[in-house]
């Protein structure tokens, strides 16, 4: 009776879960004129990632003017003469604590302008990218946006899965965080709480920059039009890898919401998977109704596909939606019950070990 009770629980939360996505990608989007009279983009490069010149193409033809600064640690990474063709490097150099963070504290030491946009050197976004993001800061004192896994094979599904874990999270005024894939921020955030000081210590700078944002009461706005398509390269391992980092950095820096979303993706699994499977099996027809919880997570996917479509004109296969789905009911908690046994993480051939030291 309880197995039934609970199951019947969680069924009704997966319902309110496929409104909420639904209601997510209604919202209106409309920004004012972007309040930038110069705009910086800093991208933190290390090595060559894969179609990183098509990457950079993407991120610095974009329909408004913007001054792109790229930073590096040294002089020797394979990265620096690239990047040169690009826009203004700025070499952090190498020290203690996470690499990223490092560099993007090192180009807000140096950078001057209305708004400064964060970016990685994986995204390819379109056009538009850059003027919607910035735009949404006549109203908020920062924005952001998420990615959108589009490679192809069992790595790229498995890496979706994982990834559009972040949309559910962004869905939550408690659990939103700002993405440094793609973050804008106005700079008296940045000046307000000298962020470049204290920047340098986080391991995840989408926290630190949250931080920030919480320091001076700011509002974040989630942008829809300006999600990035990101290409995935490598295997299933790597995918799952990467999801385990993603994850611990959110239990390292958000204890409470990842212990929430353990408990749910653990329980969704048993009762959703493991128990009707088993109440089939036995003949108990009544545990079976959790079937209905991967169902309606496949109708919130759906959803999802359908918004990532109209809102960031990113064509979304059905066939990849069910793909999606199916790897996801599997992967998905078996990478949130792996970052429980994490302690430390690797970025680009860097190990980093939580929790991370605070300002």
């Amino acid at each position: 009776m309880v197995i039934e009770a609970v199951t019947v629980l969680l069924v009704l939360l997966a319902g309110i879960s496929v409104m909420r996505e639904w209601a997510f990608w209604r919202g209106d989007g409309a920004g004012g004129d972007p309040p930038c009279r110069r705009i910086a983009v800093i991208v933190p490069v290390k090595g060559l990632v894969h179609q990183v010149e098509r990457n950079l193409e993407a991120v610095t033809r974009q329909d408004i003017p913007a001054d792109y600064v790229f930073v590096v640690d040294d002089v020797d990474d394979p990265a620096y003469p690239l990047v040169q063709r690009y826009g203004r490097v700025i070499v952090a150099g190498r020290g203690d604590g996470p690499g990223k963070s490092r560099a993007l504290a090192a180009a807000l030491r140096e950078v001057k302008a209305d708004c400064i946009v964060f970016a990685d050197d994986d995204i390819r976004p379109r056009p538009d990218w850059l003027r919607q993001l910035v735009s949404r800061l006549s109203q908020c004192a920062a924005s952001t946006t998420y990615r959108w896994y589009v490679g192809r094979g069992i790595h790229g599904v498995v890496r979706a899965a994982i990834s559009n874990m972040g949309f559910a999270a962004m869905q939550n005024r408690h659990s939103a965080f700002l993405w440094g894939g793609s973050t804008a921020l106005r700079r008296e955030v940045v000046d307000a709480t000298r962020l470049w000081e204290w920047l340098g210590n986080y391991l995840s700078d989408d926290y630190a920059t949250l931080r920030a944002v919480r320091m001076v009461g700011g509002q974040i706005c989630f942008v829809r039009e300006a999600i990035a398509p990101t290409e995935d390269v490598g295997g299933v391992w790597d995918a799952v890898r990467w999801g385990v980092r993603q994850v611990a950095m959110v239990k390292w820096h958000a204890p409470r919401g990842w212990a929430i979303g353990l408990a749910i993706y653990t329980a969704s699994f048993l009762f959703g998977l493991a128990v009707p499977i088993a109440g089939l099996a036995l003949g108990r027809l009544p545990m079976s109704v959790g079937l209905a919880i991967p169902l309606l997570a496949l109708a919130k996917d759906a959803v999802r596909a359908s918004g990532i479509r109209r809102r960031a004109n990113i064509e979304v296969h059905p066939r990849t939606v069910l793909a999606t789905w199916l790897v996801g009911l599997v992967v998905v908690p078996l990478t949130v019950i792996l970052s429980a046994f994490a302690r430390c993480v690797e970025w680009r051939g860097a190990h980093y070990c939580g929790p991370t030291r605070r300002a």
